[in-house]
């Protein structure tokens, strides 16, 4: 049973299922055909089924060239380009955001979450990439592909000119020292609004962090890290996992002005402040008595609570204000949070390649030739598992009896 017959065998296995394992395939022709194959023939089998589905990889790199040129053609407004080594066409960098893309850009919220990934091809490499505006394939993450990747997207970015703020979960270098109730008090600086907030939970994380964690915090950049000190808007979000997922659909059946999440927190917003008392000051200007008396100018969209400021969304004092002036509340909540602009952002389409084939080479000459990359095998085994971002935990598994987390709820269901 040589290992062209076991690929024969098993080539529509791996055109549903890529992943297949040799142990399984081993596992498999044992059950069907009651027939013992080696470890070495499964592998190679394999190899050779994948290279009949997929083609060659190796070769796959001459079509970059082709593929740059066509995504420019059938996806107008679009930036593709393809970097090799100076003199012997070996790949080292691609860049792509397609047109549709740029288009849709305009229509969100002005931030960007940047992020990269392991690529599992023969040939490795790691994805640069930003939801869902530009990619990047590079070698390895170093200074020098970060530069050549935020440059191409200054590129995009400038002619829009647009405040665009950017989240990144880089430099994590501290991120095993702060734990526990650590966490909690750095997640607390990082959260609070005021300077005089920020001041508290500081001096707390010092003291319970002692010296190692006064020394890991003090590079830090308050401007950056700390919602008290951040000159721009965060639209609410702290964290880069929004990175983690992307939406694939399109709110088409949608009949609310603002998208669903952000409908019905404004109106648990209006219902929270239904008792608070409102005085205006002003045309613009109103003093809400909640818990604390705060000011609230319609005009600037501010509010004391710096809620409205950081979220760039109506906070409870705000919509109580709004609603004692008998103005419409959407009139003041950012035009980003509606469902038209939502919808606008995914209008734009990316339209298909076709015939990737003939794109193989530039007529047979020595320009369409792209080598592929030099690749290395990293020292030690592979990680199995992801590595988790800073302040990301698991949660707990709870009883379905007791609702209680951990052992104890083990415990009690005994």
């Amino acid at each position: 049973m040589r290992s062209r017959v076991v690929s024969s065998l098993i080539v529509d296995r791996i055109r549903a299922k890529p992943e297949l394992k040799p142990v399984e395939i081993i596992h498999e022709f044992k059950d069907y055909y009651g027939i013992d194959i080696s470890y070495y023939h499964a592998w190679f089998g394999k190899e050779f089924a994948k290279l009949n589905v997929h083609g060659d990889e190796s070769k796959s790199f001459n079509g970059l060239v082709w593929y740059a040129d066509t995504v420019k053609e059938t996806n107008p407004g679009s930036l593709c380009t393809l970097e090799c080594e100076v003199g012997i066409n070996r790949f080292r960098r691609f860049f792509v955001s397609f047109g549709g893309c740029i288009a849709g850009f305009q229509y969100c919220i002005p931030l960007l979450f940047i992020d990269a990934t392991f690529l599992k091809s023969k040939y490795k490499g790691q994805l640069l990439w930003f939801y869902p505006l530009a990619f990047g394939v590079v070698d390895s993450e170093t200074e020098e592909n970060w530069t050549w990747f935020l440059q191409y997207l200054a590129s995009i970015l400038l002619p829009m000119g647009r405040v665009v703020t950017f989240f990144s979960d880089r430099n994590q270098g501290y991120g095993k020292l702060l734990q526990d109730r650590v966490i909690n008090l750095f997640s607390r600086c990082a959260y609070a609004i005021t300077e005089e907030e920020f001041t508290v939970a500081m001096e707390e994380l010092v003291i319970v962090g002692s010296s190692k964690v006064k020394t890991s915090i003090f590079d830090l950049s308050r401007d950056h890290c700390a919602n008290a000190y951040f000159k721009g808007m965060r639209y609410g979000e702290m964290a880069n996992s929004l990175a983690e997922s992307f939406n694939n659909w399109v709110a088409e059946k949608w009949t609310t002005i603002l998208c669903l999440e952000m409908e019905t927190r404004l109106w648990e917003n209006a219902e929270a402040g239904r008792t608070w008392v409102v005085r205006r000051s002003s045309f613009t200007v109103f003093e809400v008595f909640a818990d604390y008396s705060m000011m609230v100018d319609l005009e600037q969209r501010t509010c004391s609570c710096r809620l409205w400021q950081i979220d760039g969304f109506p906070c409870t004092h705000a919509v109580a204000a709004i609603l004692a002036k008998k103005d419409l509340v959407y009139d003041y909540v950012d035009c980003y949070y509606r469902t038209n602009f939502f919808q606008k952002a995914y209008e734009s389409p990316i339209f298909p390649i076709l015939e990737i084939g003939k794109g193989l080479g530039s007529n047979g000459s020595a320009a369409g030739v792209v080598l592929r990359p030099i690749t290395k095998r990293p020292a030690g085994r592979p990680p199995t598992k992801r590595i988790k971002a800073f302040g990301e935990f698991k949660r707990p598994l709870k009883c379905s009896r007791c609702s209680v987390a951990g052992i104890i709820g083990r415990l009690a269901r005994l």
